[in-house]
């Protein structure tokens, strides 16, 4: 776990059960979709780990988001 910490340099990082499974979850900037093969594959293939992404934003770059909509 904290090989994949030094990899992703995440802003926060929780532990906690989920449906009967060790589960981690990690908070972190990736600047491209393409980052996501080289995080994930190493979790598939060392720790044999389900991988899921989840995108999020923070309030700024919604209102950006907004905005670009809106101009349309």
């Amino acid at each position: 776990m904290a090989a994949v910490a030094e990899r992703i340099k995440p802003e926060a990082a929780y532990f906690a059960p989920d449906h009967g499974h060790r589960c981690a979850y990690y908070v972190f900037d990736m600047k491209d979709a393409s980052q996501m093969p080289a995080i994930a594959e190493p979790l598939y293939t060392e720790l044999g780990a389900h991988v899921t992404f989840m995108p999020v934003m923070n309030a700024e770059e919604l209102q950006k988001g907004l905005a670009a909509l809106q101009s349309k």
